[in-house]
């Protein structure tokens, strides 16, 4: 299945603000019940307010703005939408983790797929893959099928770029061109790639919002803006931080060729 062909049938209804970037086929073929247009039901669209009780979920709004990149075409089609890994407190899903070596992160397998934002529905994602105890040499199996997560839950993201087919086409410019299109991206929101970034707009509560501090210690530590970091199980070594996007960092590797979306309140230790 080509990009262009994988955007086609899942990536219609991510919540695009810019319809000229949406695929041909309408969300309207796919789900009758779920106009684009968060302005004609009632319950759809990610800028509704939730119910109450609101649950603490330090990192959603920005994990869907961040989420909404691969939206782009100009992105998706560098994206291999099926070598994802998701993140929760409990959860590995796409592969275990394994002790850290000397790698760029402790990821044994990005498996899962990432298929969409749910209809009507931006607190779930949809995806495809194992779900694994997420405490790094453990292989044992919780799920075998996961098809949806909750972004309240997720704590970190990575998905690996695709292979280069056309000649003349390199792995490393493909890389390039990805890290190229995400350093825009988050200027455009509003994301400082050299400091902490605006979040007033995007976080869920008041206490666990963009810590300044740490943003910023990450983005001057050297010039080559590498960081070695953990969040929760998760250790990421000489990673290459891009910036911010509320209180999600992004940062990539170019060795594996990945790029990482983090909650910034999981961080725990930099190294």
């Amino acid at each position: 299945m080509t990009p262009e062909t994988y955007m086609r049938r899942y990536h219609t209804d991510c919540g695009c603000d810019d319809p000229s970037t949406l695929p041909t086929v309408s969300a309207e073929e796919l789900y009758p019940s779920c106009p684009l247009n968060a302005a004609e039901t009632s319950n759809c669209g990610c800028d509704l307010p939730d119910p109450e009780p609101l649950p603490i979920c330090c990192c959603k709004a920005s994990m869907v703005e961040t989420l909404r990149l691969l939206c782009n075409t100009e992105l998706a089609n560098l994206v291999n939408f099926d070598a994802f890994f998701f993140l929760t407190d409990t959860l590995a899903v796409g592969g275990p983790l394994i002790t850290p070596t000397t790698e760029a992160d402790n990821i044994a397998a990005l498996d899962a797929s990432f298929q969409r934002f749910s209809p009507c529905n931006c607190d779930l994602i949809d995806v495809g893959g194992t779900a694994y105890y997420a405490a790094p040499g453990s292989s044992t199996t919780i799920l075998e099928s996961v098809e949806q997560l909750s972004l309240c839950a997720v704590k970190a993201i990575a998905f690996t770029l695709i292979t280069a087919e056309e000649e003349g086409d390199t792995d490393i410019a493909i890389y390039r061109r990805a890290v190229r299109y995400l350093r825009r991206a988050i200027r455009a929101e509003g994301g400082d790639t050299s400091g902490c970034a605006p979040c007033s707009a995007h976080c869920d509560c008041d206490d666990c919002c963009c810590d300044a501090g740490l943003l910023t210690a990450l983005a001057t530590r050297n010039l080559s803006r590498q960081a070695t970091l953990t969040a929760g199980p998760l250790v990421l070594q000489n990673v290459t931080v891009l910036g911010a996007i509320g209180s999600t960092l992004v940062l990539a590797d170019e060795t594996n060729r990945r790029i990482y979306f983090v909650c910034v309140s999981q961080v725990e230790a930099l190294g």
